[in-house]
């Protein structure tokens, strides 16, 4: 091999090996308050490299493959912003290239000789109105159902009662459903989500519910919503505090969110032991935390249900 090439091959392992620890340096002061990375620049004497071709292609792959390795990225690259993945977090290790679409709209993931490792599981509320449960499990294909037990008010911040959760979960069951339930969460402290995970076991008391106990944490997109505003400590305060609640009474709690507000809203250094459930609208999850159930959708659809329904690839 002539000199010249091996100059260039090892100029080339070193300006990634710069670039690499420029994405290190750079890492070390991002903040979790949604600060924009900022532009790499590149020494002068390296400049070459990032020319269009096969070099440029090169580092830029090995640089957003350390960040995506160490971050959730949200935006869109190169103008992203960089949330640290939680030190010591199990991390899931699908692959997703083997989730797929069939009958139009239902999402399984197959493991490398193509079985099917998941089911279908979907989640209802009051707004779905009536349901034919049986037609659901026989010609839907589902096998789990989270039934919204309530919610808590944006505004005044009352705890009310699904005018369809007990209709819903006698139904599911008569039909041989496995159930879990959820709540809209819109605590804005400890005190708020102990209140919350009291009234969801005050109502699923003697109903038999064998899946999860969800706390729901969104954002209300609502001008003057009393979670506006709240600090991540105050936020991951109140989803402990439900979690916490509802496994001392036995049950299996389990916290859902979309994926940027895991990553900008909560504190997961204090919640990734609890079971995660992902929404997130794409055809292939970009998540790393471990999750057992992922929201593909919120325009599904199932027989016995009229309208749009949330569907789910699930894991257990």
């Amino acid at each position: 091999m002539q000199k010249e090439q091996i100059a260039k091959i090892l100029l080339i392992i070193g300006s990634v090996i710069i670039l690499i620890g420029i994405g290190i340096i750079i890492g070390i002061n991002i903040k979790k308050d949604k600060e924009s990375y900022p532009e790499i620049v590149v020494p002068s004497e390296l400049a070459w490299v990032l020319e269009p071709g096969i070099e440029a292609q090169m580092i830029q792959d090995n640089f957003w493959s350390f960040a995506e390795a160490s971050y959730i990225l949200i935006g869109e690259i190169p103008n992203v912003e960089f949330y640290k993945i939680a030190e010591g977090a199990p991390r899931n290790d699908y692959d997703v290239e083997n989730f797929y679409i069939e009958n139009g709209n239902e999402m399984f993931y197959h493991d490398a000789s193509g079985t099917r490792l998941t089911t279908i599981t979907i989640d209802v509320s009051e707004f779905q109105g009536e349901i034919d449960w049986h037609q659901v499990k026989d010609e839907g294909g589902v096998s789990m159902a989270i039934i919204r037990v309530g919610y808590r008010g944006y505004s005044g911040g009352s705890v009310n009662l699904d005018s369809m959760f007990l209709e819903n979960v006698s139904g599911a069951k008569e039909a041989g459903l496995k159930v879990g339930v959820y709540f809209y969460s819109q605590a804005i402290n400890y005190d708020e989500g102990l209140e919350e995970a009291n009234f969801v076991l005050s109502n699923i008391a003697g109903l038999g519910i064998d899946g999860p106990v969800v706390i729901d944490t969104e954002d209300a997109f609502t001008e003057g919503a009393r979670t506006n505003g709240i600090d991540i400590k105050d936020r991951t305060d109140s989803v402990v505090a439900f979690c916490e609640t509802v496994k001392a009474a036995g049950y299996e709690p389990m916290i859902y969110a979309n994926r940027n507000w895991y990553a900008m809203s909560l504190d997961m250094s204090r919640l990734y032991n609890y079971k995660l459930w992902l929404a997130q609208y794409s055809n292939m999850p970009s998540f790393p935390y471990e999750y057992v159930g992922w929201q593909y959708t919120d325009t599904g659809y199932v027989y016995g249900v009229e309208g749009s329904v949330d569907m789910n690839v699930w894991f257990e």
